[in-house]
């Protein structure tokens, strides 16, 4: 059931900033936290972006608050008259963005929502749907911060990071293209377009799937991990220079970081399994981060905000992109 509307026709780049403004208050009205709303904003400043870039006709985004059975949420919805796209799975599987974007595409928009459409046909509207909804305690077992940003002086990052999480288990991931700067952005979309398709696939075939898809490339980093709640196990696979951590278990969890670049060679690697423990906090971060450092008991027992806004604080270095995760 819609709660609230507002439509927005986008003409002008001032209509983008409208958009955005209006997204985050509705995310907030709805009770998203401060990651979330900005997600939400960043959705909304693309879609209305494509409308201005591609000279929609009537372009308009249209912003909802949603309750479905006493879920809460927020739709967008990007609605445009003009002569449609042609090839809808080149838009949403190649669509880098754009001057003036945030450089997320389509596919960055379906990874930042739970749901997400798109109709188009030739000669008649294109609509864009794409909703969030606001977790629930029966479905998310665990809270998730990340901070991230490209290297100082560059507009987009070659890092980039996906969580998915049922009712049963979570899903998570931090990629690192190598470099930084444009041609790592693409690797890095390239690479996580592979994941988001393939996210409840095994861990060894997703990371098989990225690497045949990254040949030609210049190559990413990656981890990959589930967490099983039903069993109580963490199963990690990390190729590469990004590394995990975990605390707050009883006994040591040390994930284990295979060497490799997907895209051109690879050490024979598998998964490793740990037991799990309801309450460990668990971390994964780029190269960006720069290590040996260590984090002191205390910090780790601040929430996953606090967590990571020190460890990125006091450990992200200005020599590339930098991205830390951390969930509880």
């Amino acid at each position: 059931m819609a709660l609230k509307e507002q439509r927005i026709l986008v003409f002008v780049d001032s209509d983008i900033l409208k958009v955005r403004r209006l997204a985050r208050e509705a995310a907030q009205e709805a009770g998203f936290d401060q990651i979330a709303s900005g997600e939400i904003e960043i959705v909304a400043s693309e879609l209305a972006t494509n409308l201005l870039k591609h000279h929609a006709v009537d372009g308009e985004i249209v912003i909802t608050t949603l309750n479905s059975t006493g879920r809460q949420g927020v739709e967008l919805r990007s609605l445009d008259l003009g002569p449609g796209i042609r090839d809808i799975r080149t838009a949403v599987h190649g669509g880098v963005s754009t001057a003036g974007g945030l450089g997320i595409g389509l596919s960055g928009v379906r990874r930042l929502m739970d749901e997400f459409s798109i109709e188009s046909q030739p000669g008649a509207m294109t609509s864009v749907v794409a909703r969030k909804w606001l977790p629930s305690k029966d479905d998310t077992r665990m809270g998730f911060s990340v901070i991230a940003r490209p290297k100082p002086g560059e507009d987009v990052s070659g890092d980039a990071y996906f969580i998915k999480q049922g009712r049963d288990y979570v899903f998570f991931t931090v990629l690192d293209a190598l470099g930084h700067g444009p041609e790592a952005f693409e690797t890095g979309r390239v690479c996580m377009a592979v994941i988001e398709e393939n996210y409840d696939a095994p861990l060894p075939m997703i990371a098989e799937l990225c690497h045949q898809e990254l040949k030609g490339t210049r190559g990413a980093a990656v981890a990959l991990c589930r967490i099983d709640f039903a069993e109580s196990r963490l199963r990690h696979l990390s190729i590469g220079n990004v590394e995990t951590r975990v605390y707050g278990t009883s006994v040591p969890v040390r994930p284990f970081c295979f060497n490799g670049t997907l895209g051109m060679s690879m050490e024979r690697y598998q998964v490793r399994d740990y037991r799990w423990e309801e309450g460990a906090t668990i971390m994964m971060y780029s190269d960006g981060i720069s290590f040996p450092w260590d984090v002191q008991p205390e910090m780790i027992a601040a929430s996953p905000q606090v967590v990571a806004e020190q460890v990125f604080k006091a450990f992200a270095g200005d020599n590339d992109d930098a991205t830390v995760l951390v969930g509880r």
